[in-house]
């Protein structure tokens, strides 16, 4: 599953454990229910203003967030409009330099600083410093992502983390219990074995060529690293990485994960909710999709991930709201922006189940969104999770070149370990090239 401008790796690692473990110790401000509500009445001209998000699971929870925000601003109505993942980025990519980006949208890191640079988000900076927004209100130092050159852009809407989804059922069937804290990459490979049944269609665990669900978790559990801590140096070619790479993909040639080929024509996840998959790694912005599967829904559940050699690898991010600099309604928009960074706002979100809130003291409600599934694991990883790798302007280069060599990997083509040395080198040339 926001998607990511710089992001303090070690500050975001250091402060999620405090401020994960302050929960219930109170926040000062409720931006949203105190958002100019003096706007609500009179005889201000009705506008409507666009939100546009990826992800059609959420679109039912951001409607609500609309909905309750129109209530106390009767003259503006949010339209909400959800353009699929695949598609996003490449609308967005044509419509920033045309100047008709939505009034506001979801921001991924990843992509944050192509349009910051490009100055097609409207900065927030004097809102910030007014006191009309409290960063602080976020967990984990998120609100510092969306930043860049000393401006602010975003406000944080929410973090997500990787789990172990497993299908109840399969492990009921095979007599094998359920994955838990103690497994190991080992146990892992083990298990998906046992319960793979090829010719029934049926495999134990969907070793995707993926980055923040898939492979980028084994690499940092096996001691390995994406990026070097300043940012300056691929880690792909570190021997670690490459052992962690080759593991996951010795998976498919011991036919306890479906081919490359497979999983390009059906993906994991589709495989995991129509029942032909025991076990993924995915992440918790996928909640909702998982649970809307009949076929699987009530037989499944979530694990932590396995832990490796140098403990448990785990991927965190978070998206963020942004508007344009090019919007016709910016008041309006910039009322609704901080109504969306609101205790109020992350509450309907949680408690709709959509994705984990970034507002301080609001997870629990996500958590218990869906009692029947052990979503506690999400918050639990948040603590010694690794930042989303994001924090140049070489990342949108380097990453959409990695999945074009690490496919001829996955593929067979040509082996692992010089698939992934051929990414340390482009990436070494992409953050060369940037400096």
């Amino acid at each position: 599953m926001n998607m990511r401008k710089k992001w303090t790796s070690a500050v975001v690692g250091a402060l999620l454990v405090s401020s994960l473990a302050l929960a219930g110790c109170g926040n000062s401000s409720d931006a949203g229910k105190s958002a100019d509500s003096s706007s609500a009445g009179g005889n201000q001209k009705s506008v409507t203003i666009n939100y546009t998000i990826w992800d059609k699971n959420q679109q039912p929870a951001m409607e609500a967030i609309a909905k309750a925000f129109t209530e106390q601003h009767p003259n503006i109505e949010v339209k909400v409009d959800a353009i699929p993942w695949g598609e996003y980025w490449t609308k967005m990519s044509a419509a920033a330099p045309a100047g008709t980006l939505p009034d506001v949208f979801w921001m991924h890191a990843g992509q944050f600083s192509k349009y910051a640079a490009g100055q097609f988000l409207e900065p927030i900076t004097d809102k910030v410093q007014a006191g009309e927004i409290d960063l602080n209100n976020y967990t984990s130092n998120l609100g510092s992502i969306y930043t860049l050159d000393g401006q602010n852009y975003g406000i944080p809407k929410d973090f997500d983390t990787i789990g172990l989804a497993y299908n109840k059922e399969l492990f009921d069937q095979a007599g094998i219990p359920y994955p838990d804290d103690t497994w190991d990459y080992a146990k892992l490979a083990e298990v998906a074995k046992q319960l793979s049944q090829p010719d029934k269609g049926i495999y134990g665990f969907g070793a995707k060529m993926d980055t923040q669900a898939g492979y980028w978790n084994d690499m940092l559990a096996n001691g390995g690293h994406i990026l070097n801590g300043d940012m300056t140096k691929s880690g792909y070619d570190e021997p670690a990485s490459i052992e962690a790479l080759k593991a996951r993909y010795q998976m498919i040639l011991d036919k306890a994960s479906p081919t490359h080929q497979q999983m390009t024509d059906t993906d994991s996840v589709e495989m995991f909710k129509s029942g032909k998959l025991a076990m993924i790694f995915d992440g918790s912005w996928d909640v909702g999709n998982l649970d809307s599967s009949d076929i699987i829904k009530g037989k499944y559940d979530w694990a932590p991930l396995p832990t490796g050699k140098a403990g448990r690898g785990n991927i965190i991010n978070g998206l963020g709201n942004v508007m344009s600099a090019k919007g016709t309604h910016k008041e309006e928009s910039w009322r609704f922006l901080k109504f969306l960074g609101s205790k109020e706002a992350a509450e309907i979100m949680a408690q709709m189940g959509a994705a984990i809130p970034a507002f301080k003291d609001t997870q629990d409600a996500w958590v218990k969104s869906k009692p029947d599934l052990n979503l506690q694991v999400f918050i639990d990883q948040a603590a010694d999770a690794t930042p989303y790798p994001s924090g140049s302007q070489s990342y949108p280069v380097w990453f959409a070149k990695e999945s074009e060599i690490m496919s001829q990997a996955w593929g067979g083509a040509i082996p692992v370990e010089e698939g992934a040395r051929k990414v340390a080198d482009m990436m070494n040339q992409a953050i060369a090239n940037g400096k």
